[in-house]
């Protein structure tokens, strides 16, 4: 286990995968990926009833995502060089399924829900089960 792939968005959820993924990593000696994601999936109506992009919602996702990226990695101090941040654009499933094969991942560890999910849900979170299907690596999901 080289290589573990923590997406991570600031929910409660990924924070706790962030944990477990520290546990992982001093305990096989692996390199860390943290993976945030701006995704499109934020858009507003412009006045002629389409779909466009806010520029200043991107620019704010962005930001978050930095800052996301921040918190997580302070929780790997000491691991030095062992971890790396990474921030894309697009759909989040999508992109965690194309970073782990771009990346030689052989493990990923996700929270069960993430930011969108309704708090309390039985059922994993549709981005976690999209993950699950498509992907071709280990996946742990933290609850």
């Amino acid at each position: 286990m080289k290589n573990i792939l923590i997406p991570v968005d600031g929910s409660e959820y990924s924070m706790k995968a962030i944990e477990a993924g520290k546990e992982f990593a001093k305990a096989f000696g692996s390199k860390v990926s943290i993976l945030s994601i701006v995704t499109p999936e934020f858009r507003v109506l412009n006045g002629r009833g389409s779909n466009m992009y806010a520029p200043m919602l991107m620019d704010e996702l962005h930001e978050y995502s930095q800052k996301t990226l921040e918190e997580a990695k302070k929780q790997f101090q000491g691991m030095g060089n062992q971890v790396e941040t990474f921030s894309e654009q697009g759909f989040v499933a999508d992109e965690i399924v194309r970073f782990a094969g771009e990346h030689n991942i052989d493990l990923v560890i996700m929270g069960s829900h993430g930011l969108g999910a309704l708090k309390n849900r039985l059922m994993t979170g549709s981005v976690t089960t999209r993950v699950l299907h498509h992907i071709d690596v280990p996946v742990l999901v933290i609850k």
